[in-house]
């Protein structure tokens, strides 16, 4: 029997264990012996698991019988110990398309999504169009009518054009009144949101800052991290999709949240610190690190009986673990490989060594 405060267990794929593994394995924070990382592939061979707090994500990346398996998962422990906190029900998380219907739906976001098949009854122009599951860029720009729409899906190759996974997007963004747009990105952690970035950039898709980010937008990001102005909407779009753990990007038109996804197997920090010159990631490590603490609650009861295997719950972890060092060693020995072009150029032209 145990009664104290219990770990925090995180579900996830193996390969995109790096979302939490990064923070975990990279930055100091007290952490190490609280979290574990436990990853689908790996959960039937647990053996007994002390109570904790349980968080299940990533499920737009798991095929249909490995997000029933989840479903499952999820309903054993609410089982076995109803009193545990288990943030995100797979069984009621909505994908992205679905999301986004029920958002306009609500008359929470003004613009709408449709499938391909569906594309005859789009009336709201300019559309693009991308994956639903994919993290990935548009598949085309912006799209302004019914005819451009058919000429920009005949252009996708073949196997594309038939994939289910496929859906059009109405143009939801606006800019800002500098011209520019800007990309709010704020976290839900069980009861906690804070705020992690504002993106800005000429363009209206936003995947990363603009390269002229200047003083004064760095320091307007701060500002948004500092006042987390829009608390209660995004609050309110988070209760709307069931969503306990996640990362919501959304924009802001006509001082309305204006949400584009809600990413929950977010990436918490991506690289190492020291990783750029001048850039200091600690602060990010320090919100993640205060809202995981916030969910962290005294428990009892037995160890729960899970899977059906006898693998700790740390050498599962420690294989997760490897997993996100593997990938981080991958990225230094491309980074490394990218700049010997350019320091034997520089050699040549200013007779270096």
């Amino acid at each position: 029997m145990t009664n104290n405060q219990g770990p925090i267990y995180y579900f996830c794929t193996r390969q995109h264990a790096y979302t939490m593994g990064v923070l975990l394995g990279y930055y100091q924070h007290g952490l190490g012996d609280l979290v574990r990382i436990i990853p689908y592939e790996l959960a039937a061979r647990l053996g007994p698991l002390a109570p904790g707090t349980f968080i299940f994500t990533d499920f737009e990346r798991l095929a249909p019988a490995q997000l029933q398996a989840a479903v499952a998962l999820h309903e054993r422990i609410a089982s076995l110990n109803p009193g545990l906190l288990l943030l995100n029900d797979p069984a009621i998380v909505p994908r992205r398309f679905d999301l986004l219907k029920r958002l306009e739906a609500a008359g929470l976001n003004h613009f709408d999504v449709h499938r391909l098949g569906e594309r005859k009854s789009v009336r709201r122009f300019p559309v693009f169009v991308r994956w639903e599951s994919q993290h990935e860029p548009p598949l085309t720009g912006l799209i302004d009518g019914t005819d451009a729409l058919e000429a920009a899906i005949a252009r996708l190759p073949g196997h594309v054009r038939q994939d289910p996974d496929l859906m059009i997007v109405e143009y939801g963004a606006a800019p800002s009144a500098d011209g520019r747009f800007r990309k709010y990105s704020a976290y839900k952690v069980g009861p906690t949101v804070y705020p992690q970035h504002c993106f800005i950039n000429e363009n209206w898709y936003i995947k990363f800052p603009s390269t002229r980010f200047t003083e004064a937008d760095r320091a307007e990001s701060r500002a948004y991290v500092d006042d987390n102005p829009h608390a209660d909407q995004i609050g309110h779009v988070f209760a709307l999709a069931g969503i306990d753990y996640g990362r919501i990007d959304y924009g802001i038109v006509d001082g309305q949240v204006q949400t584009f996804e809600i990413n929950n197997n977010p990436s918490v920090l991506t690289r190492p610190p020291g990783w750029d010159a001048g850039v200091d990631y600690s602060r990010y490590a320090e919100m993640h690190e205060r809202a995981l603490r916030g969910i962290m609650r005294p428990v009892s009861g037995p160890d729960l009986l899970l899977g059906n295997g006898t693998m700790s719950v740390d050498a599962i972890h420690a294989d997760a673990m490897h997993a996100v060092r593997q990938r981080i060693a991958g990225f230094s020995r491309r980074r490394r490989l990218s700049l010997r072009p350019l320091k034997k150029r520089l050699a040549r032209l200013f007779g270096w060594g």
